[in-house]
C-alpha cells in the first residue's frame, strides 16, 4: 500500500512537469515519446526573489522555464553597469535554452525579479532526449528565431533611436498586450530604465516631459495613455 501511494506520487509530479513543457511555446505543443522524455528528466526549482538563477559566465549546464515568477536577464560591463536583455514573466518562456545548444557558459545572468518556480532541464539529459526524439530540437527552433529577431530589434533600439522613442514605443506595447490605456508597471523605474539602456534620472525626466505635454498621466507606477496619437509618433521617431 505504501509503494503503491509513492508510485502515484511520482506519477502525479511527472504529469505536473509533462503539462508545464506541453503548454511552454518554445516547445510547441510537444506530445508523444519526446515529451515524456524531457519530463522524466527535468525538475522544478524555487528562488526568492533577487535570487541568482544563474550567473553571466557559468557553465552552461542546463537551461529553464518560468513556471511562475518573473526573472530578467542581464548583461554587466567592466564598468559594472548592466544592460537588461528581457524580462520573463509568462509561463512556459525559455531561459537560457541558446547557451545550452552552444555548450560553453551563460552570455549573461538570470536573476528572479519576484518569487519564482522554474522547471530547469539538464544540458546533457536535453541533449541525449533531442537525439532519440528529434521533434524536440525542430520544436524549439520556432521560438528561437523569433527571440533573435527580437534582440536584432533591442540592438536597433539601443543603437539608432532615442530615449523618448524607445519609452513611447515600450508603452504602446504594453498597452495593446493588455489591451487597455491604463498600464501597471510590473518593474521599477530602475529595471525599466537599464530595460530601455538609458538611466533612471533620464527615464523620469522623460515621463515628466510627456506628461506635461498632456500625451500620458503619471501616478507611481501607474500610467494611462493621454493622447495616443502623439505617443504613436513620437514611437515613428517624431520628437517630444
Amino acid at each position: 500500500m505504501i509503494f503503491f501511494w509513492v508510485m502515484k506520487i511520482e506519477r502525479t509530479i511527472l504529469s505536473h512537469r509533462a503539462a508545464i513543457i506541453q503548454s511552454a511555446p518554445v516547445f510547441g505543443g510537444l506530445t508523444g515519446p519526446g515529451l515524456t522524455a524531457l519530463a522524466e528528466v527535468s525538475g522544478v526549482r524555487s528562488y526568492e526573489a533577487g535570487e541568482y538563477i544563474f550567473m553571466q559566465g557559468d557553465a552552461a549546464e542546463g537551461f529553464y522555464v518560468v513556471v511562475a515568477g518573473a526573472v530578467k536577464v542581464m548583461r554587466s560591463g567592466v564598468d559594472g553597469r548592466e544592460q537588461i536583455l528581457h524580462v520573463f514573466d509568462c509561463r512556459g518562456d525559455p531561459v537560457g535554452e541558446v547557451a545550452v545548444f552552444q555548450g560553453g557558459t551563460y552570455p549573461a545572468s538570470a536573476v528572479a525579479n519576484t518569487d519564482s518556480d522554474m522547471l530547469y532541464i539538464p544540458r546533457h539529459a536535453f541533449v541525449e532526449a533531442s537525439r532519440r526524439h528529434p521533434e524536440i530540437t525542430l520544436k524549439m527552433l520556432a521560438t528561437l528565431s523569433q527571440r533573435l529577431r527580437r534582440f536584432v530589434e533591442l540592438i536597433d533600439d539601443l543603437s539608432l533611436k532615442d530615449v523618448a522613442t524607445r519609452l513611447a514605443r515600450h508603452l504602446l506595447e504594453l498597452s495593446e498586450k493588455i489591451g487597455s490605456d491604463e498600464i501597471q508597471l510590473e518593474t521599477t523605474k530602475v529595471v525599466l530604465a537599464s530595460k530601455l539602456g538609458t538611466i533612471a534620472e533620464t527615464l523620469s525626466r522623460t515621463l515628466r516631459k510627456m506628461q506635461n505635454r498632456g500625451i500620458i498621466n503619471v501616478e507611481g507606477r501607474r500610467i494611462r495613455i493621454v493622447d495616443e496619437d502623439a505617443l504613436d509618433d513620437i514611437a515613428e521617431g517624431g520628437k517630444l
